[in-house]
């Protein structure tokens, strides 16, 4: 097609490739808020010239161009940031939840502060010692049941809360189960609609975007790389059955926020054991000195008086004895018990099994929950500042520049207008063809 007709032709189809492009300009832009959104571009190439190449053909040697087509959409995207962000996405994720739940542990244990256990411990030896002075003094001995009740209750409020904590792990356990079928059925869904559009001949820009979103929020839940994990998601995508806890808990490290759950159901259940052992300890360690016995002797007797309770299937796990709470004359005491009693502070006792005082063994608790604690802080924030640092590489290659695009607008309407000149300059050639024919 030569000749006038063919430029106007040509010139056609420089507007109309110009057009998509201000149109998918435009897309750009709308969608520069968008989380997850691709940034996209018109790919265009070179129409088929007209004329074979030859000397003998009608246009002679060269050939002519018949202009400009647009040949797809596409996502600007690296894939090599997207599995670098898989890779440690995961990690991330099991590390976030690992430091909401230490961080929710040091809260309950409050150390150190003047309403935690480890001072509820001070002032109830330290109210014994008075009471060696006067044994008899109704007023010492009320002191002394007081602040065994506020140890006690300050145990038993601890253990309460991290049962609360435990619940609250488990919870989120089975909400994340729920995210992660929730997300295979939109990826599934998302397939479904992929391939049909692209069974046309066209690229559905948005629609991956929307299915690479829901991966990268299931690459948070478990290691998709695990291969395994892999497995066992294809085979939920192929046959539309739901993925459970106990397949999840059968590869064995998912890792991901599943992984940290996990461990941290683990965990606050260890630290709720070693304060029920604390519990025990004390209360056979004060019991035993309240009747005259060794401060270790495991031999109790139906008419032992007792100070603290203990109960660990109950609730609350230890409290003082109401009877004495109530009548604080009925503590039966003697100058030297009182005083035995203040140097339980320091005597060894057997405590799960280990030979130690009942503060010390406290405080190796609060040691090893502080020590842990700044170890997850400290993986939180690498981590963090890992995922960041490669999330901002994939956003300099997919996210929206508004400069970026400006400089596209003005570029493709310079392109539109120009073959709109060469539509007009071509319509004035055929007016003089046509009209000055017919004068």
């Amino acid at each position: 097609m030569a000749g006038l007709i063919g430029n106007l032709h040509s010139a056609r189809t420089g507007m109309s490739v110009s057009q998509a492009s201000i149109q998918t300009t435009s897309h750009n832009i709308n969608n520069i808020n968008t989380p997850g959104y691709s940034r996209q571009r018109v790919e265009q190439s070179t129409k088929s010239a007209y004329s074979n190449p030859g000397y003998n053909s009608s246009m002679g040697p060269g050939q002519i161009g018949t202009g400009v087509q647009a040949t797809d959409v596409i996502r600007i995207r690296n894939t090599f940031y997207d599995f670098q962000y898989r890779s440690e996405s995961h990690n991330y994720g099991e590390t976030s939840i690992k430091y909401q739940h230490y961080t929710n542990m040091e809260k309950i244990f409050n150390e150190p502060s003047d309403s935690a256990i480890s001072a509820s411990i001070s002032d109830f030896f330290s109210s014994w010692q008075e009471l060696s002075k006067n044994p008899n003094d109704t007023g010492a001995k009320d002191v002394v049941i007081q602040n065994a009740k506020y140890l006690s209750t300050n145990i038993s409020n601890v253990k309460e809360k991290l049962d609360k904590l435990s619940t609250q792990a488990e919870k989120k356990l089975n909400d994340d189960v729920s995210e992660i079928n929730d997300m295979i059925n939109q990826i599934r869904g998302l397939n479904k609609e992929i391939k049909l559009i692209e069974g046309s001949g066209k690229t559905p820009n948005d629609l991956m975007d929307q299915r690479d979103s829901v991966i990268d929020e299931l690459s948070h839940k478990l290691n998709i790389e695990n291969s395994e994990v892999q497995k066992l998601i294809n085979e939920k995508l192929e046959n539309g059955t739901e993925v459970t806890l106990d397949e999840l808990k059968n590869i064995g490290d998912v890792s991901g926020e599943i992984q940290g759950s996990l461990d941290m159901i683990d965990k606050i259940s260890e630290y709720t054991s070693d304060l029920k052992e604390f519990a025990k300890g004390l209360t056979k360690g004060v019991n035993n000195v309240m009747n005259g016995r060794d401060f270790d002797d495991n031999n109790v007797q139906a008419t032992d008086q007792q100070l603290f309770i203990f109960n660990e299937n109950g609730d609350p796990i230890i409290k003082a004895n109401e009877d004495l709470v109530n009548n604080p004359k009925n503590l039966i005491m003697t100058a030297q018990k009182a005083e035995n009693m203040y140097k339980l502070k320091d005597a060894k006792i057997t405590i799960d099994g280990e030979n130690i005082t009942i503060g010390n063994y406290y405080n190796n608790i609060v040691q090893k929950l502080g020590n842990e604690t700044k170890e997850v802080i400290r993986n939180e924030s690498n981590q963090s500042k890992l995922l960041g640092e490669i999330d901002n590489l994939r956003l300099n290659v997919s996210g929206v520049s508004l400069d970026e695009e400006m400089v596209n607008l003005i570029q493709f309407q310079h392109s539109y207008n120009a073959s709109a000149k060469v539509i007009s300059t071509i319509d004035s050639l055929l007016d003089v063809v046509v009209n000055g024919l017919v004068r």
